[in-house]
């Protein structure tokens, strides 16, 4: 991937007004990195270094995307780049590789080709890669430093480093699984050649930056909750028993490329008859039947900024009695606990409020929802879950009824903003309310196709 283009504040206020055919990719103003550094650099020890790598090289064929922290931090989308982070001095370098004149004419030229790159992304040098050690053997003569490096998983778009930890942790218990990453690799070479250096995780730090979005962040954010949730309004309004949950998915993803979206925020999952009891089906090859629900959980990536929206409805166009009093019941439950996400409040809150209202439906044995994960670079995002509800925090909301024998899983997903007042559902493009979803439905003889 090619390194964004940044433009102006006042050029982005007229992309975000632009109607959908005139829709431009989600980029960050250079200065909004820039206070990213500059508020990690505060949020650490006085005097702090931190040293950050780029995201390794993809696997053939994948669609390359920046480490998140990397990005976060620096807005570089370039393979082996690394940023360090001098706080004693209040600056930031950026490292990148040198390319030969054949890349450049192959890839393009990276911010090395580019005198004027420093100064104006808030850099106090841009230097090529081989220099790092130089620079780091240089910082030997002032004794014993703390160095922040990243100890924790990386995280990848569609998990936090969290989850990704637990995945590796499985892993491991496999005699052929544990082999070591690259991070692992990168921190015990430190060790190695930089014994001076006291390694600490600043992972932490980033992640307490990361839960809080920025005024810029929660634009990208609205813009893609509306692109999502217009992709699957487009795949609803195109059910009909003989398609295939492939092409539903296929109608959402060509909304969100048409809208801008670099990517999927994970694969999508399309669930229709028995495939609604599997969570995290996405093999997507099924043929939708009458009688069937169908399961939608997707959502795009804009700016590397993710959107989590899930919507449950019938091939038919029409619920039967059980789907309809449990699709009833899990939307209650969800619009209740988005009502009570106000700052100071908790997730055990939110769950007793689901506890209470599947009661009330008849649905006491199932397992209550709650504001669920947080979303942001990854769709499962950085961020403790115990931590009360603070303005600023994007979290998702998807409360679960499941009868498996009547092939029934009811799931209504919603990604909320935390405000200082009432919550801002930023997928709310897509219905979710009985007659307004049944109204997108196709009926025999009749597309609603526009």
């Amino acid at each position: 991937m090619r390194s964004l283009t940044c433009l102006t504040l006042a050029a982005l206020c007229v992309a975000f007004a632009a109607p959908p055919a005139a829709a431009q990719r989600a980029t960050f103003p250079p200065e909004e990195f820039t206070a990213r550094r500059e508020k990690l650099m505060a949020s650490l020890p006085a005097g702090s270094t931190v040293l950050m790598f780029a995201a390794p090289m993809p696997q053939p064929g994948i669609r390359f995307r920046q480490d998140n922290d990397f990005y976060y931090l620096t807005g570089n989308e370039d393979l082996s780049a690394v940023l360090y982070l001098d706080g004693a001095r209040k600056e930031s370098f950026l490292f990148l590789p040198k390319q030969p004149p054949r890349q450049i004419e192959v890839d393009g030229p990276n911010w090395l080709e580019d005198p004027g790159a420093a100064t104006a992304r808030g850099f106090a040098a841009i230097h090529p890669l081989p220099y790092l050690e130089e620079f780091l053997a240089r910082r030997r003569n002032a004794g014993p430093q703390t160095l922040y490096v990243r100890l924790s998983e990386r995280d990848e778009v569609d998990m936090s480093r969290g989850d990704k930890a637990l995945h590796w942790g499985r892993k491991a218990s496999s005699t052929w699984g544990a082999q070591p990453t690259e991070d692992a690799w990168r921190v015990e070479e430190l060790r190695r050649r930089y014994p001076h250096f006291e390694l600490r995780d600043v992972s932490p730090a980033i992640d307490a930056l990361r839960v809080i979005k920025s005024a810029r962040e929660i634009e990208v954010l609205r813009r893609n909750g509306q692109a999502s949730a217009e992709g699957i309004r487009r795949a609803i309004a195109l059910t009909k028993a003989g398609r295939f949950e492939y092409e539903l998915e296929a109608e959402a993803r060509y909304v969100f490329a048409k809208n801008g979206a670099e990517m999927d925020a994970y694969p999508a999952i399309v669930g229709s008859g028995p495939n609604v009891n599997t969570w995290h089906y996405n093999r997507n090859d099924r043929a939708l039947q009458e009688g069937d629900l169908v399961v939608m959980d997707y959502g795009a990536s804009f700016g590397y900024e993710t959107m989590d929206i899930t919507r449950t409805w019938p091939v038919s166009g029409r619920f039967d009695e059980l789907q309809e009093r449990a699709y009833r019941a899990d939307l209650e439950a969800q619009k209740a606990i988005i009502a009570a996400m106000r700052p100071g409040a908790t997730r055990a809150q939110t769950r007793e409020i689901c506890r209470k209202i599947f009661e009330k439906w008849g649905f006491g044995d199932q397992r209550p929802g709650s504001a669920g994960h947080f979303v942001g670079l990854s769709t499962h995002d950085v961020g403790d879950a115990n931590e009360p509800f603070r303005p600023g925090m994007v979290i998702a909301v998807e409360p679960i009824i499941e009868i498996k024998e009547k092939r029934i899983h009811i799931r209504i997903e919603d990604t909320v903003l935390i405000t200082e007042g009432e919550p801002e559902i930023l997928s709310k493009g897509v219905p979710k309310e009985v007659d307004e979803l049944l109204a997108l439905i196709p009926k025999p003889g009749r597309s609603n196709q526009k």
